[in-house]
């Protein structure tokens, strides 16, 4: 379904990104939050949508941890303000609406 779903906005004009969260393997037990184990899953699913026909050369693909590593200034500061002024049962609140 993604693949087809993804084909479809291509087609019609869109810019796709497919954020690739490889930075939250951290928080994954299943694979001891390494970073280069999650990395190797996200290529797995890049090779099983080429596999599906997904129209990857017209998709951006962004490795989160990539992004944070070359943004870090700007994300780091807006996760501590969101940290420190927010609980989690009131994060949970808004997300689960």
């Amino acid at each position: 379904m993604k693949t087809l779903n993804i084909n479809k906005m291509v087609e019609s004009g869109f810019k796709v990104k497919i954020l690739m969260a490889d930075w939250f393997s951290q928080m994954n037990s299943e694979i001891s939050g390494n970073l280069n184990k999650m990395r190797t899953v996200g290529r797995y699913n890049i090779e099983m949508w080429k596999a599906t026909g997904m129209a990857l050369d017209k998709v951006d693909l962004v490795w989160l941890s990539d992004e944070i590593r070359r943004h870090g200034d700007e994300y780091w500061p807006i996760v501590m303000d969101i940290a420190r002024t927010n609980s989690v049962r009131r994060i949970k609140r808004y997300i689960l609406v």
